[in-house]
């Protein structure tokens, strides 16, 4: 929606994208925000949950 975003996978293949891009991420990959982003993510919600879990035990510190 707005933003911009790059992913580096497992083998250390990064791809940005941006505002208005269609993109696809498979596991295995780290996000980072290279500009103040708005995204909206399709993901299978018993393979999101397990993500989105371990980001909040990540940034419990």
């Amino acid at each position: 929606m707005k933003g911009q975003l790059t992913t580096t996978d497992a083998h250390g293949v990064e791809e940005t994208v941006s505002a208005k891009d269609l993109f696809y991420w498979p596991s295995g990959h780290n996000v980072k925000v290279n500009a103040d982003a708005e995204i909206v993510m399709f993901s299978p919600q018993n393979q999101h949950t397990h993500v989105i879990n371990h980001m909040i035990e990540k940034v419990k510190g």
